[in-house]
């Protein structure tokens, strides 16, 4: 290991809004990446803190003539007509045969979004105002086919806001101009806006299902953390393909009692270890704390479940 793993600065969830005093950059649906380059050496780690250097060949190489020694902070993902298609960078983090990783890498090639710079060699540049580090950044990593600085836009957040859902983009991230990095920490001073409300969320239980899905389950019951209780938010049952229904069900441990601190009064429930977690889409939460018409969007194997806090729902200020 170069240096010691970082864990990447969080966003809260927040609405649109325009500021003086903030710069807005395109949301990319990839998984975070903390790229480690020294000495013509490169590693890669995910926001778990597990290398993943060896998963993206094509993007080691690229990193070893983009930049020299320092820390950078994006987002790796595949590309389809020009959106990111979270479908096959799903397919990339999945690998493990050496035949297998190598093919795709050329088949299914990602590329790197770097929005921030963490240490310029030694030297940490983590409590340096963020735009001095974007001014930085553009001094010590080069574009190339691979690699590419994310582009922002000052004070207008409100018009690129409908500019990114125009071309297909699932949001916008708002950062404050004067914002130190602050690792591992989910700050106000980044804000995840988009189109519908979104929340990762541990999966805790499930309840059984009926006809085709007799083999799988009905609904997932799903909660966050909030000061180290697992709290249950409601039932998710629908946006699952098949094959998602098969491979979410093949994940499962499970568990002699419920893991959530307020457990829903029902007797037809599977208990299950809080290891999975799922990104939800919904129309709110209520103030009792409960989903509002939740639809599965998608697993998040990048994600570990300790991350998944009932602090993502604070709103962003402008």
């Amino acid at each position: 290991m170069i240096m010691d793993p970082i864990k990447p600065m969080l966003a809260v969830q927040g609405k649109v809004f325009s500021s003086n005093e903030w710069i807005f950059e395109p949301k990319i649906d990839g998984t975070r990446c903390i790229a480690h380059i020294s000495n013509d050496t490169v590693e890669l780690q995910n926001r778990r803190l597990r290398l993943i250097t060896h998963r993206y060949p094509e993007i080691t190489r690229a990193l070893q003539t983009a930049a020299g020694g320092c820390v950078l902070d994006g987002e790796l993902a595949v590309f389809s007509k020009g959106i990111p298609d979270f479908s096959s960078l799903a397919v990339r983090e999945q690998q493990v045969k050496a035949v297998r990783i190598d093919y795709l890498s050329k088949a299914l090639p990602a590329s790197y979004i770097v929005f921030d710079i963490l240490y310029r060699g030694s030297e940490s540049l983590m409590n340096l105002p963020l735009i001095e580090r974007k001014s930085i950044l553009e001094n010590e990593l080069q574009d190339n086919d691979f690699i590419t600085r994310i582009d922002y836009l000052p004070a207008e957040g409100e018009a690129y806001f409908k500019a990114a859902l125009k071309k297909g983009l699932e949001g916008i991230m708002a950062k404050r101009l004067a914002s130190t990095y602050q690792p591992g920490v989910r700050s106000r001073d980044w804000v995840k806006i988009k189109k519908h409300l979104t929340l990762d969320l541990v999966v805790g239980g499930y309840m059984l299902g009926q006809g085709q899905r007799g083999p799988f389950f009905g609904s997932l019951l799903v909660g966050a953390y909030d000061s180290g209780k697992l709290v249950y938010m409601g039932r998710v049952g629908s946006g699952f393909s098949q094959q998602e229904l098969e491979e979410i069900s093949l994940e499962f441990k499970m568990s002699e009692g419920t893991p959530f601190f307020n457990p829903p009064d029902r007797k037809d429930v599977q208990w299950l270890k809080p290891e999975l977690v799922v990104e939800v889409e919904a129309m709110e939460v209520s103030k009792r704390g409960h989903l509002r018409a939740p639809v599965f969007l998608r697993r998040r194997i990048d994600k570990p479940p300790e991350e998944c806090t009932v602090d993502q729902l604070l709103i962003g200020e402008a």
